[in-house]
């Protein structure tokens, strides 16, 4: 009998099977193929029958999937014989074979329906291949990303757990200092009075480093929630700038504000973070007489806001790794920080369904865009709050 149907990935050489049933014509080939009737029971065999189940091509003639296949794969083999006997769809199952010794190896089989003298009938033709080395990979693959997984889990919690630790004492340490810098329980000598105020600041710099560990460890866990509030953006901008006025005013940077935008429906802390953040990294990377600028305007729904530097700028290089934790950019090292600031914005945009887009000339300057696009809201009307695009 005469195959007009090829069969996939046979390599050259020919050879002829004889079986009981009907004689097969294949090609030599490292795979097992079989020509089934159309309740699967096998009409001939040829090609890696005993290489794959320790079985000579007429052991298995007679034989049906029951016989063969792993009860636990039975159903999804005999549902492709199904589907291409009856409805002339190929089929393609990964299913577990019976070794003549018992073991159970895993396979790939293939199969279609094939005509007999020219005309459509109901006999399918099957190739099986071993595929044990694939599912071993497989299965390492997947061993390999569960234990990366519990391993950031672990850190995440780790992290979470010391930043948690130091800040209880830290707390203790800025709250004395500025008890001490204020005087409240008697004058200090000046040098004191400078010695309680340095403590104060090194405190507060550490406990912001701190609180930034404790965010990305809390976001990468998945644990990190955003309340949304109704709130004044203007007044929160100002406030990120006075916070940074006087590192500004000591580097010799022009800060510049230009918000057009008052209310706005966002976590509040978190907008004021992402902004703080923003800013220090612009002022931190701007030489002497350059300029630093926040901008924040409503466009569609969305809330926009942009910080632009005349600093040092990005090289393209550092941009593309710019906003994973503790990646920074070449010309950072000699500052300091952690890494964080960038990739904290990055995720707190995101928990916000927004994004940070970073763009940079190297020797120019710096533009960091955050779009928040739910955010925006129109004025308050009879109590009302109405957001832009609602029907």
């Amino acid at each position: 009998m005469r195959l007009h149907r090829p069969i996939r990935d046979r390599p050259p050489g020919a050879a002829a099977v004889q079986g009981r049933g009907p004689q097969l014509r294949i090609e030599e080939a490292p795979d097992l193929i079989t020509r089934h009737a159309p309740d699967g029971r096998i009409r001939a065999a040829g090609g890696a029958a005993f290489s794959l189940l320790g079985r000579r091509p007429v052991e298995l003639e007679g034989l049906t999937p029951a016989d063969l296949v792993h009860p636990g794969d039975l159903a999804a083999v005999q549902a492709a014989f199904r589907d291409a006997s009856y409805f002339g769809r190929d089929g393609a199952v990964t299913a577990r074979f019976l070794h003549a010794d018992g073991r159970a190896l895993w396979m790939e089989l293939r199969c279609c329906r094939t005509p007999i003298n020219g005309e459509d009938g109901g006999d399918i033709m099957a190739v099986t291949r071993e595929i044990a080395a694939f599912k071993a990979e497989s299965a390492a693959l997947s061993e390999a990303r569960d234990e990366a997984l519990a391993a950031t889990k672990e850190k995440s919690r780790f992290l979470a757990n010391m930043s948690h630790e130091l800040r209880t004492p830290l707390n203790a340490i800025i709250g004395f200092s500025e008890v001490m810098a204020r005087e409240m329980f008697g004058p200090l000598t000046p040098r004191y009075q400078e010695y309680s105020k340095l403590i104060q600041d090194s405190g507060q710099h550490l406990l912001g480093l701190i609180n930034g560990l404790l965010d990305m460890a809390k976001i990468e866990a998945g644990k990190m929630d955003i309340h949304e509030e109704l709130f004044d953006l203007g007044e929160t901008a100002q406030g990120a700038a006075r916070f940074l006025a006087l590192a500004a005013e000591q580097a010799g940077v022009r800060l510049s504000l230009d918000v057009a935008v008052q209310q706005a429906f966002a976590d509040q802390r978190a907008v004021t973070q992402m902004l703080v953040n923003l800013l220090s990294n612009a002022v931190k990377f701007t030489p002497p007489g350059g300029s630093v600028s926040l901008m924040a305007a409503v466009e569609g729904g969305a809330v926009n806001f942009t910080v632009s530097d005349t600093g040092a700028g990005i090289a393209p290089d550092d941009l593309a790794r710019l906003g994973r934790p503790f990646a920074q950019s070449g010309n950072a090292h000699s500052k300091e920080g952690t890494g964080l600031g960038l990739a904290l914005v990055k995720a707190l945009a995101a928990l916000h369904g927004g994004e940070a887009v970073i763009q940079s000339v190297l020797g120019e300057g710096t533009t960091v865009t955050v779009r928040l696009p739910h955010a925006a809201v129109t004025a308050l009307e009879n109590n009302v709050v109405a957001f832009r695009g609602a029907a």
